[in-house]
């Protein structure tokens, strides 16, 4: 006995001593390669890595109608001209000063984003037919959407730009998106955004104002330069603050052009200091805007789908080969998801000063915390039932998606938070707006069940379905191996409860939006074509409930009507919104 556990301790030991090896050996390599990095980047890479603009991040613009952090602003504002990408690997903050500071360092750079496949071919083989040695590089445009605002601008090109703009139905979208960016690039656009001045405590309208009204820049050989002359300052700011920030101002862009990073870091300390102190009452909570600036710096949030996938892989496992140490993990990590998109959800809340409900990347967040909000309460009211765990799964899924898409789809869900337009302040939007959100996720819930049911159906389960309108699935009785009779009476009723949840709040919700339409438009019913496919997610699911009562086969058609109904959904919500044009959408 002694002998075997000397024999463990010396084995320890020489583990011990193997990983401290590889910790030191892996320390040496990533300084090796450091060095490396730092000896072959250009000038430019190593300023942009030098630069700390944290500080700058973390302080007060304005712009449109809010009050948010810069950076959150900059990657907004990026975001309309690069997209999703990065440019070089900088941040969108660096981008975003350097565009302003040193634009010949962009004329002929890919910065601006083109959505879009086949507008993307048609871009370069304009380019190509002008300079077949292009080659390359329009295969990196094709890959990242990125292009040079000087290749739009050769003659060949812009031609069918013209060809595409006119395109109303398919393409002219794009190309405003294209106009808009290079509009927005420049140097003047640049710095009328940098509303980074509060108001005087006496300004009526609160209006803030660009860092161009207290510091004049003017262009000298293509590049922004300080000259020294003050316009006349704010009224009802103290001046001397005023010529503090652009004497801060001012020294940062000479830094910057002359690649000087401790000097540019030291000034924008300073001016993130002095900014202010210019109006105290008119800046929002300093801690606000560091957690805005760490929630979009964070991705979102939207990497929580992480969890959720871990969830739902352990879930699975639960399901099909029923392990209940499986399931016991699978739902401690559907709590931690949860937990944690509960937490982003809440931050986003208190960030923007409202429920977050009011744009495409915040219904479909909010409806899957919905969604998870209801499973979390069905698995604590039936944790000794047989559906346990299989509500938790379902849930999981929908989340996984819902953030998956917001990580992957930035474009199209665009996470930038704004303000709410004024018509949708009503008590009524609220009621609606949760209420059908809620429900599509509880659909898509029920088609992840519904899908299971088919499967189940498909490796040669019977033909059985959970009794009652699926109450009988709700018994203590476990489930069986994954093709028992048991199996798919579970999988049919947990389908039938999440069905006939979401048919109630489906139903409550397309009410409760008429209401809303008729304070807002004047009329409850106006053939939109949302309206429209509301009602029509809401005919299958009616659809549904009839054929189940009359079907041989209750389970079988339950299941498909189910995933179509969820299809309906989904076409309503993605189509309706991006494609077609109506009073709802995003076309």
């Amino acid at each position: 006995m002694g002998q075997g556990v000397r024999s463990i301790l010396v084995a320890f030991t020489l583990l011990l001593g193997c990983a401290e090896a590889f910790g030191a050996a892996r320390i040496a390599w990533r300084a090796e390669a450091e060095i490396d990095s730092a000896a072959t980047a250009s000038p430019a890479e190593t300023f942009e890595k030098s630069v700390d603009l944290r500080p700058l991040a973390e302080i007060a613009v304005q712009s449109g109608g809010r009050i948010k952090s810069l950076g959150s602003f900059a990657q907004g504002e990026m975001g309309f001209i690069s997209g999703p990408r990065l440019v070089n690997g900088q941040s969108p903050l660096f981008t975003y000063f350097d565009l302003l500071i040193r634009p010949e360092a962009y004329e002929d750079a890919d910065v601006i984003f083109v959505k879009g496949g086949s507008v993307r071919q048609r871009i370069a083989d304009a380019v190509l037919r002008e300079d077949p040695t292009l080659e390359e590089r329009m295969r990196a445009f094709q890959s990242s959407g990125l292009i040079s605002a000087a290749l739009l601008a050769r003659d060949g090109v812009a031609e069918v730009l013209e060809q595409m703009q006119g395109d109303l139905l398919r393409t002219a979208k794009v190309m405003d998106a294209v106009r808009g960016a290079q509009m927005l690039m420049q140097t003047d656009a640049l710095l009328r955004g940098l509303r980074i001045v509060p108001p005087a405590p006496s300004d009526a309208d609160q209006r803030w104002h660009s860092i161009s009204e207290v510091m004049l820049l003017a262009a000298d050989a293509g590049a922004i330069k300080a000259s020294g002359k003050e316009v006349l300052p704010v009224a009802g700011l103290d001046v001397a603050l005023q010529q503090q920030c652009a004497a801060q101002w001012r020294s940062m862009v000479e830094a910057w052009i002359n690649g000087d990073a401790q000097r540019v870091n030291a000034s924008a300390r300073a001016l993130a200091a002095l900014l202010p102190t210019l109006n105290p009452s008119a800046s929002p909570d300093p801690a606000r805007l560091r957690w805005e600036a760490w929630y979009f710096a964070s991705g979102n949030l939207s990497w929580i789908w992480l969890v959720y996938a871990l969830s739902v892989i352990l879930l699975l496992l639960a399901v099909v080969y029923r392990w209940p140490r499986a399931r016991s993990a699978g739902l401690v990590v559907f709590a931690l998801a949860f937990l944690l998109q509960t937490l982003a959800l809440a931050l986003r809340w208190w960030i923007s000063a409202r429920f977050p409900n009011s744009n495409m990347f915040e219904a479909v967040t909010t409806s899957a915390w919905f969604g998870g909000c209801a499973a979390v309460i069905l698995e604590v009211a039936l944790r000794r039932r047989a559906v346990a765990g299989l509500i938790a799964l379902a849930s999981a899924f929908a989340s996984a998606v819902a953030l998956m898409s917001a990580h992957f789809l930035p474009v199209q869900l665009n996470a930038q938070i704004g303000n709410m337009m004024p018509v949708l302040h009503d008590v009524w939007l609220y009621i609606h707006t949760n209420v059908i959100i809620f429900s599509y996720c509880l659909i898509f819930m029920a088609a992840v069940s519904a899908a299971l049911y088919l499967a189940y159906r498909a490796l040669g389960g019977k033909r059985v379905h959970a009794s009652v309108g699926g109450v009988a699935a709700l018994s203590p009785e476990g489930m069986g191996g994954l093709r028992s009779e048991r199996t798919g009476e579970v999988l049919d009723g947990v389908t039938m409860l999440l069905m006939k949840l979401s048919f109630v709040l489906l139903w409550a919700g397309i009410a409760m939006g008429a209401i809303w339409a008729d304070h807002s438009w004047g009329r409850p019913w106006g053939w939109d074509p949302k309206e429209v496919f509301a009602l029509n997610t809401f005919v299958v699911f009616a659809v549904l409930v009839h054929v189940r009562y009359r079907a041989i086969d209750k389970g079988l058609w339950t299941a498909l009507l189910a995933v179509v109904g969820a299809a309906v959904m989904l076409f309503n919500w993605i189509v309706i919104n991006f494609v077609i044009t109506g009073l709802h959408s995003y076309a």
